[in-house]
């Protein structure tokens, strides 16, 4: 009988980036060092270290003392001690680590932006095989016993057992009080409670565990020399899936991003300090042209901009011709679109306009920030009046949100997202607003439920 109690580890146990003070790992191997800077443009030391935790391990990316253009990534168990090391030219002095979940990829990034990219199964650590004593024994499943042979042709008891240590979890090849010629492989988490077990025929009364890292296998072996052999894909316990996580991505080369906008996951646009707006590639930022103060990136792929010190003009990103079109009235501080045809807008007054396609029309006063969601959901944010927060409810403003954000971003009416002056990031939950994680000093949400945000720093995160 085999027991789960869900998808398997490839679809759970997604890697996830941590920061940690930039101390060197309790087991440093001979010729590395800790090298971690602030980006990808300078050498100056950062005061944090990212690391990678995946599968109960924690990968640091180490520099070499004697500066080849090479990373070392090693791998610790909970304990320090190192299970996997891997010396991967291209890169050093890392400052941040990306996950690519679709391509299964973890990219370590370092000097003049250069990476190292390792996939998900070259990360992994192989199983390894332990002897400890028979007794006492984490809680045995009924109709189970420990049966440990000295080998496979004498049923003398060993003085110890063989049981597999892999990915935060302890392996034991039990025999069955009814001495069927079978075992009853158990995985138990670190607090030794069964996670999962198999009963796998043809061999009982364990001697030893193999493993083999080519085939990815491990081999119980029992009375007789009788083996049963798993692949480790077939040894991954059901786990909880991830909690959502701001996940680092990769800035545009050579400029600092002030404001993201997002209309779909497809839909990603940035603009630096300079005013020049940057398309997201799916793994990288193209810059298209410029410049403007405040981007609006609609539902269905539609690019709005405005640029108050020109005459407040409204612009649309003409994305054959690759340039800012000028043919729409001017008057905006910023405006936010819900697509091609329709759009919000502010004047300097904090005045809201609503735009029916050839001309603004005044609909109502006064905030100071606006954003609307692919279903027309439209919220604003006014600091100067206690931070309050607003909904317009189709004719006016209602004051029956909350209040306490300076920032608010609305993919929909249900992914709305907001920040507080100190750059703390809250959702709203359809009736309060709930903290999360992080800082950010500007994000934006998508009717898709995408969420992308840029740090004080200019660092781009997205929600995952």
């Amino acid at each position: 009988m085999v027991f789960t109690a869900g998808a398997r580890a490839e679809a759970q146990s997604l890697p996830a980036v941590a920061q940690v003070p930039p101390a060197p790992p309790p087991a440093l191997p001979a010729g590395t060092k800790v090298t971690c800077t602030q980006g990808p443009g300078t050498g100056a030391a950062s005061a944090t270290c990212p690391v990678l935790k995946f599968d109960g391990l924690t990968y640091w990316a180490l520099s070499y003392t004697d500066n080849r253009v090479a990373m070392a990534i090693v791998a610790y168990d909970a304990t320090g001690k190192v299970v996997a090391q891997w010396e991967k030219p291209g890169s050093r002095y890392v400052y941040a680590i990306l996950i690519n979940p679709s391509a299964k990829t973890v990219s370590f990034a370092g000097q003049s932006d250069a990476k190292i990219t390792m996939t998900w199964d070259e990360l992994a650590a192989p199983p390894v095989v332990v002897q400890v004593p028979p007794s006492p024994t984490p809680a045995i499943p009924a109709g189970m016993k420990v049966t440990c042979t000295q080998g496979p042709g004498t049923g003398a008891p060993a003085a110890t057992c063989p049981v597999i240590k892999w990915k935060g979890y302890t392996f034991w090849a039990f025999s069955y009080t009814d001495n069927r010629v079978a075992m009853g492989i158990v995985a138990y988490d670190a607090a030794g409670k069964v996670v999962a077990q198999w009963e796998k025929p043809g061999s009982r009364y364990v001697y030893a565990i193999t493993v083999n890292a080519t085939d990815k296998t491990v081999t119980f072996a029992g009375q007789s020399d009788a083996k049963i052999v798993m692949k480790w894909s077939d040894l991954l316990p059901p786990v909880a899936p991830p909690a959502p996580q701001w996940v680092l991505q990769p800035a545009p080369l050579g400029a600092t991003l002030k404001q993201i906008s997002v209309g779909s996951a497809n839909a990603i646009w940035g603009l630096d300090t300079a005013g020049f707006n940057w398309k997201w590639i799916g793994g990288g930022w193209q810059r298209m042209g410029g410049t403007v103060s405040n981007i609006s990136t609609a539902s269905d792929g539609t690019l709005w901009a405005t640029n108050p010190p020109d005459s407040l003009r409204v612009l649309k990103w003409d994305a054959t011709g690759n340039k800012w079109t000028w043919n729409i009235p001017t008057g905006m501080k910023q405006v936010t679109a819900v697509n091609a045809n329709t759009a919000w807008g502010l004047d300097n007054g904090g005045s809201l306009f609503q735009w029916t396609g050839s001309a603004w029309e005044k609909k109502g006063c006064c905030v100071s920030q606006l954003s609307v969601g692919s279903d027309g959901e439209l919220w604003a944010t006014n600091p100067p009046d206690s931070n309050r927060v607003l909904r317009w409810d189709g004719a006016k403003w209602t004051w029956n949100i909350p209040a306490g954000m300076t920032f608010v971003s609305v993919g929909s009416a249900k992914n709305i997202w907001a920040l507080n002056a100190t750059d703390q990031i809250f959702q709203w939950t359809g009736t309060a607003w709930k903290q999360v994680p992080g800082a950010l000093r500007n994000i934006s949400a998508a009717g898709d439920g995408s969420v992308w945000g840029l740090n004080s720093q200019g660092m781009v995160y997205k929600w995952q």
